[in-house]
């Protein structure tokens, strides 16, 4: 699913850097703001999703919640499905 563009940022690039980055856009056929958003996907929000996902794995881990060995588990999923 793509979310619409609703944001615009401005940043500044040295000659070299501009250079590089349409060089790549034409070799890749991409412009060069898909390139960018692109990378700050790639380096900046996933890592940022890696942490949150992480803090919930966490979160999870710290609650001490009653479970039975797997056999008994098993047991009560099907004993709750068949009940259904």
């Amino acid at each position: 699913m793509v979310s619409a563009l609703v944001r615009r940022v401005q940043t500044v690039l040295t000659e070299d850097e501009y250079r590089d980055l349409s060089h790549l856009a034409e070799v890749t056929q991409k412009p060069i703001s898909v390139l960018i958003r692109e990378a700050v996907q790639q380096v900046h929000l996933q890592k940022l999703a890696r942490e949150r996902r992480m803090a919930a794995v966490e979160e999870l881990l710290a609650m001490e919640l009653p479970v039975s060995d797997w056999p008994q588990m098993e047991e009560e999923i099907i004993r709750g499905a068949m009940e259904q």
